[in-house]
């Protein structure tokens, strides 16, 4: 562990770069002590360490960042000690990520594209002020040349992560480098969807994409922005899969947002454990499931059960199309990667009747069709309408729609995604289950929600 001295020192060896007449201005916006210009005249390094002296770890890793921010590359060597101290919070993308994308890049043998290794370099880096660290040369640029070029003893993993630091470098070198790649000016247009979707898989992970952002003579320029957040909070209290007498639900603790059920317990299912970063998948549904019923090791037979058990709480033949068409299309091929897909999930709950509301329902939607969490903030809501949702009967209700769609739209801006199957599309079996595997491939993908080949392949 580095010790708080190595941390003053490796921001005092940043700020001392300064000149002499600007480091009290540049200490000030810091939040340090004020000083004059003669006391920094006489030695730049013991002026930032005064001044530094007798903060705590708090202080000093919340100014090494703000630094690293502001100095780029020029702080190199403070971002890797601060990656010792706290590994979380300096980097947007983090190391497992850098290192996944350099990975997928490495294994294409091209990252440079149309342009020859060191024009493609001064791109993202200034390489003729960068020093040499070999002794013969002057510049990182002739560095380059001589080892990759003219005798080729580096390889690029060399090049990209010891020579150029490319996973401890700022978030806005990264960025830049990404950007690069998939440039038009340097990756030919028949690979540039292969390595958008490469890089974005991963980005991902972190709560950024390459986008496209514009147009030049024709050609697309992707930039790096940030995916929206989601949803906010964790995951409580997931209720789902009732049969018969709907569960009567109240809050046992209004602070904590924690309910209880009082009525009808027994007809649903209650998964209570946290949810891993990564999402919910039906592995570790099918092990809750063994546990609950004193299962000490699943089998297929304890997945069969809780698949039966999930089935048998669809109100439908299209919400049953989906369910089968879902395990029959994707089970093979995520195998214990498969996302869970939750049918009768307790969204909201009434905890008054309808008619002690004197016939006002007070919430429009207590339960939705489905739920997939791909992650604790990536949730997805899928809902097959029937004509319940839009009408009386056969008389259409246009105020019985309206509530649907006010629904909708409450969700989407609390961050869920949701999508509507018009039950009439599921009514036939075989385009039905057509529909449904286009919709979860394409969901899947814009997800980067990988199949166990896709990490084989990856891995490989």
């Amino acid at each position: 562990m580095a010790s708080i001295n190595e941390l003053v020192d490796a921001i005092t060896l940043v700020l001392s770069e300064e000149k002499s007449y600007d480091l009290p201005t540049v200490c000030t916006r810091y939040g340090l002590e004020s000083g004059d210009e003669s006391e920094a005249f006489k030695s730049r390094r013991v002026y930032v360490q005064r001044r530094l002296k007798g903060k705590d770890q708090l202080f000093l890793l919340d100014l090494a960042k703000r630094i690293i921010n502001d100095y780029g590359s020029k702080a190199n060597v403070l971002a890797k000690l601060v990656l010792r101290l706290d590994s979380t919070g300096l980097f947007k993308i983090s190391e497992i990520t850098r290192r996944n994308i350099m990975n997928e890049l490495y294994a294409r043998k091209n990252i440079s594209g149309n342009y020859d290794l060191i024009k493609f370099l001064n791109r993202v880096w200034d390489l003729d002020n960068m020093p040499s660290t070999d002794y013969r040369f002057i510049t990182a640029a002739e560095d380059i040349w001589q080892h990759m070029i003219n005798n080729s003893d580096w390889d690029d993993v060399f090049l990209y992560e010891e020579y150029l630091e490319i996973l401890t470098a700022t978030d806005e070198v990264f960025f830049r480098f990404l950007e690069q790649v998939v440039h038009p000016l340097v990756r030919p247009q028949p690979e540039l969807g292969e390595y958008i979707e490469a890089i974005n898989k991963h980005l991902v992970n972190d709560g950024y994409k390459l986008s496209l952002a514009e147009n030049i003579s024709g050609y697309p320029v992707y930039k790096i922005t940030k995916v929206l957040d989601g949803v906010r909070g964790q995951v409580k209290n997931l209720i789902f899969a009732a049969v018969g007498h709907k569960p009567e639900i109240v809050i046992s603790d209004s602070i904590n947002n924690d309910i209880k059920i009082v009525k009808h317990e027994e007809n649903c299912l209650i998964y209570d454990r946290p949810i891993p970063i990564a999402g919910l998948n039906w592995t570790e549904l099918v092990v809750w499931w063994a546990d609950l019923h004193g299962i000490q090791k699943p089998s297929k037979e304890t997945e069969i059960e809780l698949y039966k058990r999930l089935f048998k709480s669809l109100n439908s033949e299209p919400e049953k199309l989906l369910f089968r068409s879902y395990f029959k299309y994707f089970k093979k091929l995520f195998h214990e990667n498969l996302p869970a897909l939750i049918p009768q999930v307790y969204l909201h709950y009434d905890p008054y009747t309808i008619r002690q509301r004197e016939g006002e329902k007070y919430l429009f939607r207590q339960r939705m069709d489905f739920l997939l969490l791909f992650s604790n903030k990536q949730r997805v809501v899928i809902e097959i309408d029937g004509k319940q949702h839009y009408s009386d009967g056969d008389l259409s209700n246009p105020k019985k729609y309206a509530e649907m769609v006010k629904a909708d739209r409450e969700l989407k801006l609390n961050g869920y995604e949701v999508y509507r199957f018009g039950g009439y599309e599921l009514m036939e079996e075989e385009i039905g289950a057509k529909i449904i595997k286009e919709f979860f491939e394409q969901l899947f993908k814009k997800h980067g929600v990988r199949t166990r080949f896709d990490q084989h392949n990856t891995s490989s």
